[in-house]
């Protein structure tokens, strides 16, 4: 199986190959830099990689795509760029929440895990994980909530990763802060996650597949408060 796995949920875009069948191994990951995320940067980017690898783009057999909560614009570059090589190579899809792509960025020790994001308008986006010997299994969220409340419904021991840390430090100060060398969802876990995905034939259907945005766009809540609901 060739794997194309692609993340665009947070600040930095980036894009992993994965080849295996019974296994998998991790082929090449590109970050790009901050701000690089739009379709002519990750096509590029798509192509030097596989060019690379010695991979044909219409050899892709998957394509794993982060599928948010995170940037709006980011998500909808990634979905579309999915459906886009699904529909012209007929790849499959795997649909990987990025809180849970997220949560693998902490210790192996961690029982529990609280992944949050900046919901830049107010609150956090954030997801709850308790690790099972089966694997994390994500007990709350993905939900829009203020950085108190997550507080108090959070039990303790938790480790705390990604980008809404510095909003929700003071109010999660009693909690374990990851460094911010763990904030960021790694195109390779997406990969990789998406791979298990695929073995267990958890397809996405591309007519259908969107985004989890959690909350609407800024323009459709300006829009409503300007001109009342639909």
């Amino acid at each position: 199986m060739h794997l194309l796995a692609v993340e665009t949920s947070g600040v930095h875009g980036g894009i992993a190959l994965l080849d295996g069948a019974d296994t998998a191994a991790l082929v090449e990951e590109v970050h790009l830099e901050e701000g690089l995320r739009h379709a002519r940067d990750m096509l590029v980017a798509i192509k030097g990689a596989c060019e690379r690898a010695g991979w044909q783009p219409r050899g892709i057999d998957a394509v794993a795509v982060s599928i948010g909560p995170g940037s709006f614009t980011g998500l909808r570059i990634a979905v579309t760029l999915a459906k886009f090589i699904a529909w012209d190579t007929g790849a499959v899809i795997a649909a990987v929440p990025s809180l849970r792509a997220l949560a693998e960025n902490a210790p192996a020790d961690c029982e529990r895990i609280a992944c949050i994001l900046d919901a830049k308008r107010g609150g956090l986006y954030a997801s709850v994980f308790e690790r099972r010997d089966d694997g994390l299994d994500e007990t709350f969220g993905p939900a829009l909530i203020q950085p108190d409340d997550l507080a108090r419904r959070l039990d303790r021991p938790a480790f705390i990763l990604g980008r809404g840390i510095p909003k929700a430090a003071e109010a999660l100060a009693a909690f374990d802060l990851a460094p911010e060398t763990l904030w960021d969802v790694r195109p390779a876990t997406v990969a990789r996650l998406g791979y298990a995905m695929c073995k267990r034939g958890e397809f996405a259907d591309p007519l259908r597949l969107e985004p989890v945005y959690v909350r609407r766009p800024e323009a459709e809540e300006i829009w409503q408060r300007r001109h009342g609901p639909v």
